[in-house]
Formats: C-alpha cells, sequence, structure tokens
C-alpha cells in the first residue's frame, strides 16, 4: 500500500492580504455609508428638535429678544431697536407678556425665567442672557461700539452684577408688584384661574394666586 503525501506550500501574508483586498474595501465602502447616513441622519434630527422648539424662524433674523411688553423703561428700549431694525429685520422681538407666548417656540424658556432675566435665543436654538444680550442686539443694529467693551469678562462680569440687581427688583421701581407677585399670578392664569382671583374687592392680594409668602405687592 502506497500513502501519498500531499505537501502544503506555505501561504505568505502578502497572498492572504491580496486576497482579503476585495473583502476589506467592500467592509470599509459599506462602513463610510453607513457612518455617514447616521451623520446626516443626527443632523436632520437636530435641525428638526431646534425648528420645533424655535417656533418659525423668520428669514433674515439673526436674534430672537424675548421683552416684557408691560415694562414701560424695557420698552424705550424695545422701541429704540424696533426703530433701528425696521429695514434690516435682524431682530424678532417677542414679547412673553402676551398671552400667545409659548416657552415650547422659544427654546423652552418660561415666563417665569425670561422676567427674571433678560434672554435671546440664535438660530441654532444657543440661548443668550444679561449683557451679552444687549451686546448682541446692538451689534443686530449697527451700534456694537456701545457694548464692545463688555467683551472683556471683567467689565461683562461687572455689568451682569449691575444688571442683576436692576432685573430683580425693576418691576418694583418702575411702580408695578414685586416679581414673584407677578410670577405667581401668572402662574395662576396659566392654570385656568382670571387674574381678578387674585385680589379682594378692595384690591389687596389674596391667596388665590398661590403667592409666595413675604410677597409684596407696593
Amino acid at each position: 500500500m502506497h500513502t501519498t503525501m500531499m505537501r502544503i506550500r506555505p501561504v505568505s501574508m502578502r497572498a492572504v492580504q491580496r486576497s482579503m483586498a476585495p473583502v476589506t474595501r467592500y467592509v470599509n465602502t459599506a462602513t463610510q455609508h453607513s457612518s455617514s447616513a447616521v451623520t446626516q441622519a443626527a443632523a436632520a434630527t437636530s435641525q428638526a428638535s431646534t425648528s420645533a422648539s424655535l417656533g418659525q424662524w423668520k428669514p433674515g433674523v439673526e436674534i430672537r429678544m424675548l421683552y416684557d411688553g408691560e415694562c414701560s423703561l424695557c420698552m424705550k428700549e424695545v422701541n429704540f431697536l424696533q426703530g433701528r431694525d425696521a429695514a434690516a429685520g435682524k431682530i424678532d422681538f417677542v414679547d412673553i407678556a402676551a398671552p400667545s407666548y409659548r416657552p415650547e417656540d422659544n427654546a423652552g424658556i418660561t415666563f417665569q425665567a425670561a422676567m427674571e432675566r433678560i434672554h435671546a435665543i440664535l438660530p441654532d436654538g444657543t440661548i443668550v442672557t444679561d449683557i451679552e444680550v444687549f451686546r448682541r442686539l446692538y451689534e443686530a443694529v449697527g451700534l456694537g461700539w456701545v457694548y464692545a467693551i463688555t467683551k472683556y469678562k471683567a467689565v461683562e462680569s461687572a455689568g451682569n452684577a449691575v444688571y442683576n440687581v436692576w432685573a430683580k427688583y425693576r418691576t418694583q421701581i418702575t411702580g408695578r408688584e414685586a416679581l414673584d407677585v407677578i410670577t405667581a399670578r401668572h402662574r395662576a392664569e396659566q392654570e385656568g384661574r382670571e387674574g381678578s382671583l387674585c385680589r379682594d374687592s378692595s384690591g389687596n392680594v389674596t391667596a388665590a394666586c398661590d403667592l409666595p409668602s413675604g410677597s409684596s405687592s407696593q
């Protein structure tokens, strides 16, 4: 009986790589397509999410200003900016005191948050507050030099400190009720109760609005 021995020739790594090349190219191509599809889907989702949280964004608008339409001093600033921006239309002015105001159309910014400090929204959904809002608004109307110095962090911090004091007491300074009283009444109205329930026959604030303890209507 004869035994036939098979000789196995050694296979070089180069030969293996050559044989695997088509498979490698296919895998790489498939991975690239998959990655591209995922990236595009993520971008589309992000864009849709931003659009949904900003409501209708007007063409050409660079910044959306949220303002208190019942604040007399605030309205002087708003009227000035509206006059400067009338032709360019770079600023979208949104009155947070209007019944039509919806946080879900404005990056989730609630009435209370917007009352406590000034807010603005950029086209990509970025929220800016305090002195930076004024700087960006004045840049939009061609008066960037007015707040240019606040680009220095130390100056901006000092400006914010002063602004925060003003923001806290602005309603009382302008002859309105305390800020917490106003926001509590608004919350009550949002819950379906009429603002008249917040006062008794003598005009005094009542508990109907669930006003915070220590609040004053003075």
